[in-house]
C-alpha cells in the first residue's frame, strides 16, 4: 500500500524535496497553493520508499498478435526512479521495445521462462506484418478504495504519436 502524506505547509523548494523512504512506498504531492485556495500549475508529484516497485502484464493485453498473447512482460524500478513529469501525475509514454532492449523489462514464456531480449525483439522483427508498435508509462492514480496507487499503463501504439497528443500527455 502507498503512504501518502497530505499535510499542508510551506515548502517553497518543493521541487527538490524527496519524500521520507522509511515506509516501503511513498508518494507526495507538492502544490503551490494561492491565498484564495487555487493550486498554481507547477504541482509536483515524488515517489519514493524503501523496496523495489514491481509490475507484469500478459503481451497480450496491447498487442494483437496471436505469436505474443502468452508472452508476460515483468518490470521491476525503485521508486525514486520512476519520473513523473512536473505538473502532471504520470510518466512519458516509453516503447516497450526500447524498454527491452535497455533490459528494463523481461519478457517471458508462458510456461515462465526467460526469453533473451535480443531473441525477443528479432521474433518482433520478423512477425507477421511487421513489429507492432506499443508503449508504457508509469501514473499515480487513485485506486477503487479511494487510495493512492502507482499503475503501469500501456496502450499499442509508438511512444512518440502518445507523447505527441495533448488528450495522452495527462
Amino acid at each position: 500500500m502507498w503512504q501518502y502524506f497530505k499535510a499542508i505547509r510551506p515548502a517553497p523548494g518543493f521541487h527538490v524535496d524527496q519524500p521520507p523512504s522509511n515506509v516501503s512506498h511513498s508518494a507526495e504531492l507538492f502544490a503551490t497553493i494561492r491565498n484564495n485556495g487555487r493550486i498554481l500549475d507547477d504541482v509536483r508529484c515524488v515517489l519514493g520508499g524503501n523496496e523495489v516497485v514491481e509490475a507484469s502484464f500478459q503481451l497480450g493485453k496491447i498487442m494483437e498478435d496471436p505469436a505474443f498473447k502468452e508472452y508476460e512482460v515483468k518490470m521491476q524500478k525503485w521508486p525514486r526512479d520512476i519520473e513523473l513529469r512536473k505538473g502532471l501525475v504520470s510518466g512519458a509514454w516509453t516503447s516497450l521495445t526500447d524498454l527491452i532492449a535497455s533490459r528494463d523489462a523481461d519478457v517471458y514464456s508462458k510456461d515462465g521462462a526467460g526469453i533473451p531480449a535480443n531473441e525477443f525483439l528479432q521474433s518482433l522483427q520478423e512477425a507477421e506484418g511487421g513489429a507492432e508498435e506499443s508503449a508504457v508509462r508509469w501514473a499515480v492514480v487513485i485506486n477503487d478504495c479511494e487510495k493512492m496507487a502507482l499503475q503501469l499503463q500501456g496502450l499499442p501504439a509508438a511512444a512518440s504519436v502518445l507523447n505527441g497528443k495533448p488528450s495522452l500527455r495527462r
